[in-house]
């Protein structure tokens, strides 16, 4: 959800960036489940041929941002080493953020689970927009 939101935040600029989602615990190839496809798709963001994918050292080392859903995530990946200076909680970055909105993993949960992980999803992605904008600028500048 959070990946199809970002790209759909950054409008034009998203050809500018590579958005990318994997999980601490995802089980290969599976797709996205029907309340998020439903929740995402509500905003036109098509989630249908989503599969999930594990995160691997190798991801995490290409990365110029790592965002990760919940606090307990940071240890997994960095673990897998991810650099601590470019990886973050969404809902903590960039500092101070918006610590009173966390975002919980809705797997299994009701649909009103679902749509209240989406609106904090959006959230964030609206604050953290504007940031990646201006790493774009000033990567290309």
């Amino acid at each position: 959800m959070a990946a199809g939101a970002l790209l759909r935040e950054l409008g034009s600029d998203a050809g500018r960036v590579e958005v990318s989602s994997a999980g601490t615990a995802a089980w290969e190839g599976q797709p996205a489940t029907a309340s998020t496809v439903e929740v995402a798709g509500r905003e036109g963001i098509d989630l249908g041929l989503h599969r999930s994918r594990r995160v691997t050292p190798a991801l995490l080392r290409d990365a110029d941002l790592v965002l990760v859903m919940e606090r307990g995530h940071l240890g997994a990946i960095q673990a897998l080493g991810a650099p601590r200076d470019n990886t973050h909680v969404l809902n903590e970055w960039p500092s101070p953020g918006d610590p009173e909105l966390p975002v919980s993993d809705p797997f299994g949960a009701s649909m009103e689970a679902y749509e209240e992980c989406w609106r904090r999803i959006r959230h964030h992605v609206r604050r953290i927009a504007p940031f990646v904008r201006e790493a774009l600028r000033t990567r290309s500048a």
